[in-house]
C-alpha cells in the first residue's frame, strides 16, 4: 500500500543530501470529533492502539498534540492551539463574543503551555489531519493579522514567524461534499457513526468532551454522549456558523479560501488519500478494499453526489473528496519533488488510504508500522528545513 511510497521517499532523502537543520517542536492538531491525549482511555487519535505521538518522541523529535473543540469553529480551535501550545488564558475575542453571546475568556481554559517559549525565534512545525489542517490556516492567518479594537493580543497584535511548516493530511481545504449529504438527514452536524464506528461505544459514552464551555453548554450528569449531541443539536447553537459543518463545506471553505494567502516564509505540504475507483466510465466512484466498512455509506453516498457538476469530486477516502486534499483553491501548488519551497503547497503522491487509516485506526499490525515509517520520514524532512 505504501512501500513505493517510502522508497520514492527515502531515496529523495538519500540524494538530496538532507540532514537536520533545526529541531522545532512538531505540533499534532486533530480533526472533526478529535480528542486529546487524555481521553478515549489509551485509544490515540494519533495512532488509535498505538501512541504516534510516543513513537516520534522515541524517534528524536520533540512533538506534542493539542486538543482543541471537536465541533466547534476554526477560529475557536485555532485560539484554543494557541493558548494550548503557548500558555495563557483562552480568550476568543471581544468581538467574537459580542456578536455570539459567547463567554469571551471560559474559566477552564486555562493553559500552562505546552511550549510556552514559542515565537519568531522558536517557531514550530504543524502537522494536521482533516479539519485540523483548516485550523492550521486558520491560526496561522490569526497571528499574522491585527484587528483593531480587539483586547486579546493574539487578535489584536501581529506576529510573523511562528511557523515554518503546515503539512495537512486528508484535509479538505476546499470543503466536502459529504457536509450538505448528511446534513439533509441530521440537522446539527455529521452524523457521529462514521467517526466512532470503531470505538468502543462506551470510550466515547464515558471519555469524550465536545469543549463548548464558551457557549455555557456543558454535558449534564449521567447524560449519554447521544442525548448531549442531541440537545446540542437542538440549542440555538446548531443554527449558528460557528461551528464546524460550516467551515467544512463548500461555500464555507471557499470564503476563507478567499482571504488566505501563502506566507513566502513558510513550507506547505499536503498528503492527500483515497479508498474508491471510478465506475461507469467515471461517472461515480465506489469504496475499494482499502476502505473501513463503517464508511461505505457516506463513501457511496459522496461518490454519486449528482450536486456535483464536477466529476473529480467523486474520488474520496470516506469523509473527504480527494481532489481537495492537495492546497487551498486560488494558493499556489506543485507536486513535491522532493526539494522542499516555501511559499508553495507541495503535493505529496496520493496515499491509497482511508480518511481514519491514514492516522493509525483500524489497522493491520504491518499497515501500523508502514504509518509510524511515513509520519518518521516526514518529521525527518521537517527537521531538514532551512
Amino acid at each position: 500500500m505504501l512501500r513505493s511510497f517510502f522508497l520514492v521517499t527515502i531515496i529523495i532523502i538519500s540524494f538530496s543530501g538532507l540532514f537536520s537543520q533545526n529541531s522545532y517542536p512538531i505540533v499534532l492538531v486533530h480533526g472533526f470529533l478529535g480528542w486529546g491525549r487524555d481521553e478515549m482511555a489509551g485509544y490515540y487519535y494519533w495512532g488509535g492502539t498505538m501512541d504516534l505521538e510516543a513513537k516520534l518522541k522515541s524517534a528524536g523529535f520533540e512533538v506534542y498534540s493539542v486538543s482543541v473543540g471537536p465541533i466547534s469553529s476554526n477560529w475557536d480551535r485555532a485560539i484554543e492551539a494557541f493558548y494550548q501550545i503557548k500558555g495563557g488564558q483562552v480568550d476568543y475575542g471581544n468581538m467574537k463574543a459580542e456578536e455570539y453571546k459567547i463567554i469571551q475568556k471560559p474559566k477552564s481554559k486555562r493553559y500552562s503551555g505546552l511550549y510556552p517559549k514559542w515565537d519568531d525565534k522558536h517557531p514550530i512545525h504543524i502537522i494536521s489531519h482533516s479539519q485540523g489542517g483548516q485550523t492550521a490556516k486558520m491560526l496561522e492567518m490569526l497571528l499574522k493579522s491585527s484587528i483593531d479594537g480587539e483586547t486579546s493580543p493574539l487578535l489584536l497584535e501581529k506576529y510573523h514567524g511562528w511557523i515554518k511548516s503546515i503539512t495537512t493530511i486528508s484535509t479538505p481545504h476546499n470543503g466536502s461534499t459529504l457536509v450538505p449529504i448528511m446534513l439533509d438527514v441530521f440537522p446539527f452536524a455529521l452524523n457521529l457513526a462514521p467517526w466512532f464506528g470503531g470505538i468502543d461505544i462506551e470510550n466515547v459514552d464515558n471519555l469524550f468532551s465536545f469543549d463548548l464551555e464558551q457557549w455555557g453548554v456543558e454535558r449534564r450528569h449521567d447524560e449519554s454522549i447521544m442525548e448531549y449531541y442531541r440537545r446540542i443539536g437542538n440549542s440555538p447553537l446548531s443554527e449558528s456558523r460557528n461551528l464546524c459543518t460550516w467551515d467544512l463545506s463548500l461555500e464555507g471553505s471557499s470564503k476563507f479560501n478567499n482571504n488566505y494567502t501563502t506566507d513566502p516564509d513558510v513550507y506547505y505540504f499536503s498528503f492527500s488519500t483515497y479508498a474508491t475507483y471510478s465506475v461507469n466510465n467515471g461517472k461515480a466512484h465506489r469504496p475499494d478494499s482499502n476502505m473501513s466498512l463503517h464508511l461505505w455509506t457516506t463513501s457511496l453516498l459522496m461518490g454519486f453526489d449528482r450536486s456535483v457538476q464536477d466529476s473529480t469530486w467523486y474520488e474520496n477516502d470516506g469523509i473527504c473528496n480527494t481532489v481537495s486534499m492537495s492546497h487551498p483553491s486560488g494558493a499556489p501548488v506543485k507536486t513535491f519533488d522532493g526539494i522542499p519551497k516555501k511559499g508553495i503547497w507541495q503535493s505529496t503522491k496520493k496515499l491509497h488510504m482511508d480518511h481514519q487509516a491514514v492516522i493509525g485506526h483500524l489497522v493491520s499490525k504491518r499497515e501500523i508500522q508502514d504509518i509510524i515509517a511515513l509520519y518518521n520520514d516526514h518529521a525527518k524532512l521537517l527537521y531538514s528545513l532551512k
